[in-house]
């Protein structure tokens, strides 16, 4: 059961975290073009928004099944580089849900690209958007950074 879920966590490591990386890693810089007037960059701003929402939600598994593996075997509770792993987890997710979910949010409607209905829910307004793009590309690389540590305390012996 412990190889079956080793597998299950790598490939929706690979499957999720990869997608959301990048687009957490790209959105700024065509939400700002859609910003310059750039027509074909809001379509690419939307299409990054959304694998945002939907990798970013799905890859909360990824840990998920990580935990379970510490079931499989009592050694996995013994060793601090999981512990590590987990809290780094966590550190991200918080990082994705409540800095870049909102910021990415706030530029999508300011450019009037969000649902109909969330964009009638409230008033976005992004006052400087090189401020705005500089600090999603920020948090975007401390959110990649700690995936890659992660990934390096899963692989260190």
């Amino acid at each position: 059961m412990a190889h079956f879920l080793i597998i299950l966590h790598i490939l929706t490591a690979m499957l999720f975290l990869g997608p959301v990386t990048v687009a957490v890693s790209t959105f700024h810089t065509r939400a700002l073009a859609a910003h310059n007037g750039e027509d074909n960059a809001k379509g690419a701003a939307s299409t990054l928004y959304k694998i945002t929402q939907a990798y970013g939600n799905l890859s909360i598994l990824v840990p998920l099944i990580g935990f379970a593996i510490m079931f499989t075997n009592s050694k996995f509770w013994h060793e601090g580089r999981f512990h590590a792993s987990i809290l780094l987890a966590v550190i991200a997710w918080v990082l994705l849900y409540f800095v870049i979910y909102p910021r990415q949010k706030k530029m999508m409607g300011a450019l009037g690209l969000l649902e109909a209905d969330e964009q009638a829910a409230e008033t976005y307004e992004v006052a400087d958007w090189d401020k705005a793009k500089g600090q999603l590309s920020m948090f975007g690389g401390i959110f990649s950074l700690l995936w890659v540590v992660i990934a390096i305390l899963m692989m260190w012996h």
